[in-house]
This record gives C-alpha cells, structure tokens and sequence, in this order.
C-alpha cells in the first residue's frame, strides 16, 4: 500500500466517531436478549462473532445458542447510544451507567453478559 494512503487511513481511523451504547444481541430463535456496553459497536461485535465461530465465548448459553442457529440466528443492535465528543477518551464509567439506567427502564428483558 502506497505510505502516503496508509498515513491517510490510519488519520482517518483516529479521527472517526464509533457507535457507542448498550448493544444487545438477541437470538431469533429464543427471543433470549443479552446486553454489553461497548464503545464501538460495530469493533464488539466483530469480535463477538470471531469468538463465537472460534468456540471461545466464555458465556455458555449465548455460545450454545450461537452453535445452534448461527449468525444468522442472531441480531445485534445499539439500544441506547452514548454521545461523545472524542472516541479517544475513556467513556468506562458513562457507558456501566448507561447500561444500569437501560437495565432499571428495561427490567427481566435481557441479561449482561461479559
């Protein structure tokens, strides 16, 4: 790749506004929902599905349900969005408070899962 479009790219990245929120993964199949604050999205559930297809998702039911119906068994989907300025900063404590308070208005729908 040409360095000066790699320089270009990486500024990009730095530079760019990731998704950040509740996230919950629901299985079709179930209507079983499980919920994760996450600051990027769309990097979480990247991750989740490469651990998933790997076996190694530490979270027994959700690993289970995922061998059973598959990615396409499943949607994942921001629930409640975090606004942030700088993606560069740690959102930690707003995004667990985030989380708490979509719990609190959202009681028995859905499990946190790590």
């Amino acid at each position: 790749m040409d360095p000066q479009r790699k320089k270009q790219l990486k500024q990009e990245y730095s530079e760019r506004k990731p998704l950040m929120g509740v996230m919950e993964m629901r299985c079709r199949a179930t209507g079983e929902s499980f919920l994760i604050a996450t600051n990027d999205l769309h990097a979480t559930e990247n991750g989740l599905i490469a651990r998933f297809d790997g076996g190694s998702h530490p979270n027994k039911r959700l690993q289970a349900l995922w061998n059973e119906h598959g990615r396409e068994g499943f949607s994942f989907e921001l629930v409640e969005e975090l606004e942030h300025d700088d993606a560069r900063e740690d959102y930690a404590e707003e995004l667990r408070e985030l989380l708490e308070l979509y719990l609190e208005e959202h009681p028995g729908t859905a499990r946190v899962w790590r």
